[in-house]
């Protein structure tokens, strides 16, 4: 056994490693991010913590004077419970840096029960963490005050919380995965979206656990409830995050031409026409490739743009090893991939029609880089499985 416990924390779980390699990845990681918190709060700002991780703080640090809103914002929700943070302790840019830091130690343990409950491997446990701990986009933006770390946190204790209950029957974790979409929405409405296609498809994998149709009376009784989260979602996607009361099509055109408005050296789309649901449909493979291949080669004009180039080399590669695989997974194993595959595809897809320059695209890769992972080294040959 990997660890002792479950997400009770009863013991320090990183006591009970017994796997070298995995256990060096992980310390590895752990080290390299004190690293840049520590540069960053002394003698940064480190590279990323330049604009809205700074913006992050400066707010955090405001609202810690007297714990007082006077408009409460949702996209700087962050800022506020950063601003508790500080009341607390100390408005210190190190101390914000290295609760981003312990988050990301955090979502890695949880990574890692992921791993034990799906039965990896020891050789996929650690090249996973290795790939996890050593992403250098990852190492340089989860050790600032940022949102991203916690987004990660949250999308991991989401996908760790839909394996216990389908896999365990657990029910306390429910509990969790609630707690888990409300942290992915309040970090950012894009995730509130994502947060709504797990929670949905955990029923669906809930109803055909036993490799059953569902019954005409189950349908009847589950179509109602699909329907009303899908329709609160909207209701809810809409009033806190994004204003889609005048319909998806004119809400996605109005934010792209938002964001190409703000000329960069990293913008990747130059102009978008979307006027119908046929003009989206068409558009959003398009979009996809490019936020996940961004920038191509013939782009490049500085080193950052050299390491998002590595890590699409990667990304592709990590897909690749979906697709080649995939096919040779059998039984409950392949539910539970499509299920953490899809969840990382919607939530992709979901970035990828509000982003359009690779800077923030490097950014937007993180809290989903656990699901692709699993999900590509997933395959262990023909011995091993989980049932």
């Amino acid at each position: 056994m990997l660890f002792s416990i479950p997400l009770g924390f009863r013991s320090l779980a990183f006591i009970h490693m017994k796997l070298s390699k995995l256990k060096a990845a992980l310390w590895a990681g752990l080290l390299l991010r004190l690293f840049v918190a520590i540069w960053n709060g002394f003698f940064g700002p480190s590279f990323g913590a330049e604009d809205d991780a700074l913006g992050f703080h400066m707010t955090a640090v405001e609202y810690s004077n007297n714990l007082v809103l006077d408009q409460f914002v949702i996209g700087h929700i962050y800022s506020y419970l950063l601003g508790v943070f500080y009341y607390i302790t100390t408005d210190s840019l190190f101390l914000g840096s290295l609760l981003s830091v312990a988050a990301w130690f955090f979502s890695a343990l949880i990574l890692i029960w992921i791993m034990r409950i799906l039965t990896f491997n020891k050789s996929n446990q650690w090249k996973v963490m290795f790939i996890y701990a050593m992403l250098p986009s990852s190492i340089l933006l989860t050790s600032i005050t940022l949102r991203e770390t916690f987004q990660l946190l949250f999308v991991n204790l989401a996908i760790y919380s839909v394996l216990k209950i389908y896999v365990h029957k657990s029910s306390i974790h429910w509990l969790f995965l609630i707690c888990s979409i409300v942290g992915m929405g309040a970090l950012h409405g894009a995730l509130l979206a994502s947060g709504v296609f797990v929670l949905i498809a955990t029923l669906f994998l809930l109803t055909f656990r036993n490799r059953k149709w569902i019954s005409l009376p189950k349908l009847l009784l589950a179509l109602p409830v699909v329907v009303l989260l899908l329709y609160y979602g909207f209701l809810l996607f809409s009033n806190i995050s994004y204003n889609l009361h005048n319909g998806l099509v004119l809400a996605i055109q109005a934010h792209q031409e938002g964001v190409i408005a703000v000329e960069g050296r990293a913008l990747y789309r130059s102009d978008v026409a979307i006027d119908s649901m046929f003009d989206l449909a068409t558009s959003v493979p398009v979009f996809l490739f490019q936020y996940l291949f961004e920038p191509m080669p013939w782009r490049i004009s500085s080193s950052v743009d050299v390491i998002a180039l590595m890590e699409n080399f990667l990304r592709a590669w990590l897909l690749w090893r979906v697709l080649m695989y995939f096919r040779k997974i059998h039984g409950q194993n392949r539910k539970l991939i499509v299920f953490v595959f899809l969840s990382y595809l919607v939530m992709e897809t979901i970035w990828s029609m509000g982003t359009s320059n690779w800077g923030t695209g490097l950014r937007h890769h993180l809290p989903s880089i656990g699901l692709l992972l699993v999900a590509a080294f997933f395959y262990k040959g023909k011995k091993g499985g989980l049932v």
